[in-house]
């Protein structure tokens, strides 16, 4: 499978598109889990690897500070305010349930 180091590259290819799906996909990040179609784990060598679904490109975060980088990355590109993914997405599901 293809790899990349690039956070916009990725994030183009994988285009989490809503709320729920970036909140998603930070939190797989820093629990290093599978959630909401995103997938972040551990390789032998340290590098943490972030897949999704039906992607055939996997980013590699080769670092903590890396990690750290794209989930700001993320909170940029995604979320209105400066607030977290989590708060975004609550107020975004509520809002739609109005």
């Amino acid at each position: 499978m293809p790899t990349t180091f690039n956070f916009d590259e990725w994030l183009d290819a994988a285009d989490p598109c809503d709320a729920a799906n970036v909140a998603g996909l930070v939190e797989a990040v820093r629990d290093e889990c599978e959630f909401s179609g995103f997938k972040a784990e551990r390789a032998p060598n340290g590098k943490l690897i972030v897949s999704a679904q039906r992607l055939d490109l996997q980013l590699v975060l080769v670092s903590k500070d890396a990690e750290e980088a794209f989930i700001r990355c993320i909170q940029g590109r995604y979320v209105p305010g400066g607030m977290s993914a989590e708060a975004y997405a609550a107020v975004s599901h509520q809002m739609e349930r109005d």
